[in-house]
């Protein structure tokens, strides 16, 4: 008998292009909306990402697991490959995914439900891989799928969810008794459909104290053509969960506990595990740059052992999220360790009743700003400071005295590299998260807490309905308007401080300004109630949504942080897999209106 891995390989559809892509498993990240390329009806704003990450609205990142999982599988024997569908489709708009896809020779896809902003795409995603490879079996992983495995589970599409934040082990045992045509029974912390579209459900009993597997960086992404300001950046995460409780954010202590059904404390990757990571750096550490994501939550003994690492691999930049204020000779440790170390503080608020609600409110801002002298004094040569608009008992006056504040700070830290950054909480407050479970008690609303319901939601032609919440202090439009307009005043002042050469402050501004006046247009229609008259209004707005969003969707992205636009596909989630050749052979196939729409705007552009 035929094994179930190979039973999937091949495909009814059309031929394959080229040659096939063979692999045991193959780990796709969908872009957050499949079909972006002809959307007339979904308007994506300049910075509706909420302009923190160098994404795009189609969030490219996948979760770092997928590098893990390569590593720790492809140790015992699978071949497991990467695929980032979100970058291929915005690098190459004439790609006929379909033909793509076809030339697959693949038995288990998996696709990651990490972030709730990916369910449209990957719900999507796994529905058209079912299409072209009608035997392949799917499994969805992540987050929010393993908060949401139950409902996840009975969409058509689906075929198993693997639950968990270390899934190595139950990974490589799925993947061996498929091979092995055995039943599934045995896996642990998996949920699955037999033959008949039963649903069984193994437990979720395999959480490990520890991380089982660091990345290896040695097969990162090359630059496909080394223009126009590439990202080279590379992360490290130690911990899975947090050790600290922000009532806003899926990956807090008590949601934590929340999605895995445990009280166990907060799991640590292996220091050799860390130290392999930043070994596997060697070979192109010196171009670039490391953002230590978690760093706050290493206690002092294990935080300098990884400086320490970080001081051997010899990057071009390194960056240290940080919660409380880096103590003395911790500053010195990292200034040691790199003469280009920055430093990220999220404080979320200059109000320190809102800093407190939202879960942070550790220091003052008296506090920070004599931290940050000692900072800059001992080396650290940029301090970047994060405020959140969507914090609770934050309205409009509050957000605009932040933005005061930020002024300030400008003013005192001129030419000292001291960088404040605005972001609005859109689209999505996380499922799982204390205000998004327990939304009245903090000053919440929440319009979508369903998987479908916000598959449904992220569907709607405005931003505004999109969002997933609002609070007593700002409904969903005011989360934007005001969002936005705190995000140019402060992108102003940065020119006039000349932190931003004052042509592109302006062209923030002006791109802000545009994106405001259309969703206000774009709003309206979204909100009329009768379906047919919205969908022919939508029609009408149909070629300047696209207008606007091909401007959004090129092979760049800019974001708040760097605001002009930068090269993709060399980032360290840029797996595209296919070669030049296949690209080219699926691309010249593609007869999509929508897609030659796209690539004529580009040659526009």
């Amino acid at each position: 008998m035929a094994n179930l891995l190979t039973q999937g390989r091949g495909n009814r559809g059309e031929p394959p292009i080229v040659s096939a892509i063979r692999a045991d498993l193959l780990l796709v990240h969908a872009p957050a909306f499949f079909d972006f390329r002809d959307r007339g009806d979904i308007y994506f704003p300049y910075l509706g990402t909420s302009g923190d990450v160098p994404v795009t609205p189609l969030y490219e990142y996948f979760p770092v697991g997928f590098k893990t999982l390569q590593r720790y599988l492809g140790d015992r024997g699978h071949d497991v490959k990467l695929l980032n569908l979100a970058t291929l489709l915005l690098k190459y708009p004439t790609l006929d995914l379909k033909a793509a896809l076809a030339s697959l020779d693949v038995g288990l896809y998996g696709i990651d439900l990490h972030w709730m902003i990916h369910c449209q795409g990957s719900l999507e995603i796994a529905r058209l891989l079912k299409e072209v490879h009608p035997e392949a079996r799917v499994v969805f992983g992540g987050i929010t799928s393993t908060y949401y495995a139950m409902e996840i589970i009975h969409y058509p599409m689906v075929d198993m969810v693997m639950r968990g934040y270390d899934t190595h082990e139950p990974m490589s045992l799925l993947v061996s008794k498929l091979k092995q045509t055995r039943d599934l029974d045995g896996v642990p912390n998996l949920v699955w459909k037999d033959t008949s579209g039963e649903i069984h459900d193994n437990g979720y009993t395999h959480t490990p104290a520890a991380f089982s597997c660091g990345i290896d960086w040695s097969s990162i992404p090359r630059q496909q053509s080394g223009h126009s300001l590439p990202i080279l950046e590379i992360l490290s995460t130690q911990t899975a969960g947090c050790q600290h409780n922000c009532g806003w954010c899926g990956g807090s202590r008590d949601a934590f506990a929340r999605v895995h059904g445990s009280q166990r404390g907060m799991p640590q990757k292996d220091l050799a595990e860390i130290e392999h990571e930043l070994r596997s750096t060697k070979a192109f550490a010196s171009q670039y740059h490391f953002y230590a994501v978690g760093s706050y939550n290493e206690p002092e003994e294990r935080l300098h052992h990884f400086i320490d690492c970080v001081a051997e691999a010899k990057f071009k930049s390194i960056s240290y999220e940080q919660f409380r204020l880096t103590s003395d000779a911790t500053l010195q440790a990292m200034a040691r360790a790199n003469k280009r170390t920055s430093i990220t503080l999220s404080p979320e608020s200059h109000d320190m009743r809102v800093a407190k609600l939202a879960g942070r409110g550790s220091y003052t801002p008296e506090d920070m700003e004599r931290w940050i002298e000692r900072a800059l004094d001992k080396g650290i040569v940029q301090i970047d400071v994060w405020y959140f608009i969507g914090m609770p008992e934050q309205d409009a006056a509050s957000v605009r005295a932040t933005v005061d504040y930020c002024q300030h700070l400008l003013r005192k830290f001129r030419g000292r590299r001291v960088i404040p950054m605005l972001c609005p909480m859109i689209p999505l407050l996380d499922p799982a998260s204390t205000f998004f479970e327990e939304p009245e008690a903090h000053g919440y609303r929440v319009f979508h807490r369903t998987v479908e319901e916000h598959r449904r939601g992220l569907e709607r032609a405005s931003l505004i309905n999109r969002i997933n919440y609002e609070t007593r202090w700002l409904s969903r439009s005011e989360l934007v308007t005001v969002g936005y307009a705190a995000v140019k005043r402060l992108t102003e002042l940065k020119g006039e401080m000349g932190l931003l050469p004052s042509r592109i402050a302006a062209s923030v501004a002006q791109k802000i300004d545009d994106a405001v006046d259309f969703l206000k247009i774009v709003h309206e229609v979204d909100c009329i109630p009768d379906r047919r008259a919205r969908a022919a209004a939508l029609e009408e707005l149909g070629p300047e949504i696209r207008r606007r969003n091909h401007a959004i969707f090129f092979d760049g992205v800019e974001n708040q942080a760097f605001p002009i636009g930068r090269e993709i596909g060399g980032r360290w989630f840029d797996e595209i897999l296919f070669t030049p050749t296949q690209i080219e052979a699926a691309s010249s196939s593609c007869s999509s209106r929508g897609a030659a729409t796209f690539a004529a705007s580009q040659s526009a552009r």
